[in-house]
C-alpha cells in the first residue's frame, strides 16, 4: 500500500491522540478484589512504641487505622474487623527469647481503652474511620515490656497484605541512658587549669577519661571539702550518677555527699557518706532516689591528700 503525505500526517495524528488520552482506570469505582489488599498503615513502619514516660494519671491517645492497595476505588463499603492476636504476641516472644530478651506480656487490661474493634472502608474510599486506644502510662510497670497487637480477621472477602495485617503497640520497659550535657554549666569550689579543658569543673562532662576537674593546688590552696555543681538548664527525670575517677592517679577523694534541687537555691540529699574508689579506674554508679532535678551537687568530704580531682560524671535519665 502506497503511504501518502496525508496518511503520514493522519497517522501522527492518531498517535498524538492515543497518547493525551488520560488512563482514568485508577479513578474509577469496582467491586473487583482482584489485586487489592487491606492493610493497616501504621503495621508498614514495624513495632508502635507509646509514650509511657513521663508517667501521667490522664489518659494519653494512640489512633491507627484500615487502607485498602488497589487499582482504582471500592464501589461498595468494606466492613474490616480486628482482633487481640495472642498467637502473634507468642511467635514474637520466641524470637525474643531466642535472642535473649524477656519476653513481651500483654497489656494489662485496666491499661488501655479500644473504642471499637470494627471498622468501615467507605465506598469509593481508601482509607477506614479510626480506631482510638486510651492508655494509662500509670498502669504499666517500668521495669517490663507490654505489647497489644491486633489483627484484621475479616475484610468482606478482600485478601490481606500479610506484613502488615497485624499491628505491634507496645509499651516499652523504661531504659536508663545518659543525659546529653551540652549546655550544662559546671562550676566548683577551685580550679587549676594545666591545658585544654583540663583543671576545669567543665572537664568532667565532655566525655573525654584524658581530661579532669583538679582543685586548685597553686596558692592560696585549696582542702576539703571540695565541691562540683551542676547546672542540667531544665528539670530531667534522674535515676543514676556514674563518676569515673582520674585514670593515672589513684590519690584521689573516697568519701562524699549527693544533693539535688529544682532551682539551684534549695537542695536536699540524695545521699550521705558514699564511698568512692579512686583506684577502680572504671565508672562507679550510684543509684538515687529517681526524681526530677534540675541542679546536682557532689561534695567531697576525705580523700588520700588535700587535693582532689575527677575525669567524669555522668547523670543517667528515663
Amino acid at each position: 500500500m502506497k503511504i501518502t503525505k496525508y496518511n503520514l500526517l493522519l497517522l501522527f495524528a492518531l498517535l498524538g491522540f492515543s497518547a493525551c488520552e488520560k488512563n482514568t482506570s485508577y479513578e474509577e469505582e469496582s467491586d473487583s478484589k482482584e489485586g487489592a489488599k487491606i492493610f493497616i498503615a501504621k503495621a508498614n513502619r514495624g513495632l508502635q512504641n507509646l509514650t509511657i514516660f513521663p508517667y501521667a494519671d490522664t489518659a494519653r491517645t494512640f489512633t491507627f487505622g484500615a487502607s485498602i492497595g488497589a487499582l482504582g476505588y471500592p464501589a461498595s463499603n468494606i466492613n474490616i474487623k480486628l482482633a487481640i492476636d495472642q498467637k502473634a504476641l507468642d511467635s514474637l516472644n520466641v524470637i525474643r527469647v531466642n535472642s535473649a530478651l524477656a519476653p513481651y506480656e500483654l497489656f494489662p487490661t485496666d491499661s488501655y481503652e479500644i473504642n471499637k474493634m470494627d471498622v468501615v472502608i467507605p465506598k469509593g474510599g481508601m482509607t477506614s474511620d479510626l480506631i482510638s486506644i486510651k492508655y494509662y502510662s500509670t498502669k504499666f510497670d517500668s521495669q517490663k515490656s507490654y505489647l497489644l497487637p491486633l489483627t484484621i480477621t475479616d475484610a468482606s472477602g478482600y485478601a490481606l497484605n500479610p506484613t502488615a495485617k497485624t499491628i505491634f503497640i507496645v509499651a516499652p520497659k523504661l531504659e536508663e541512658m545518659p543525659a546529653p550535657t551540652a549546655g550544662w554549666v559546671a562550676s566548683a569550689s577551685s580550679e587549676q587549669p594545666t591545658g585544654e579543658n583540663t583543671g576545669l569543673a567543665s572537664a568532667v562532662l565532655d566525655g573525654n577519661l584524658a581530661t579532669i576537674w583538679h582543685a586548685r593546688y597553686s596558692a592560696p590552696r585549696s582542702n576539703y571539702p571540695h565541691w562540683l555543681s551542676f547546672d542540667m538548664l531544665a528539670p530531667i527525670y534522674v535515676t543514676k550518677i556514674a563518676m569515673a575517677p582520674r585514670q593515672n592517679n589513684a590519690n584521689g577523694f573516697t568519701k562524699f555527699k549527693l544533693e539535688g534541687s529544682l532551682d539551684g537555691t534549695t537542695w536536699h540529699s540524695l545521699g550521705e557518706n558514699l564511698e568512692f574508689n579512686p583506684g577502680l579506674l572504671s565508672h562507679q554508679e550510684y543509684p538515687i532516689e529517681r526524681q526530677f532535678l534540675k541542679n546536682i551537687r557532689i561534695t567531697m568530704l576525705e580523700g588520700k591528700q588535700d587535693l582532689t580531682f575527677l575525669a567524669e560524671f555522668v547523670v543517667y535519665k528515663y
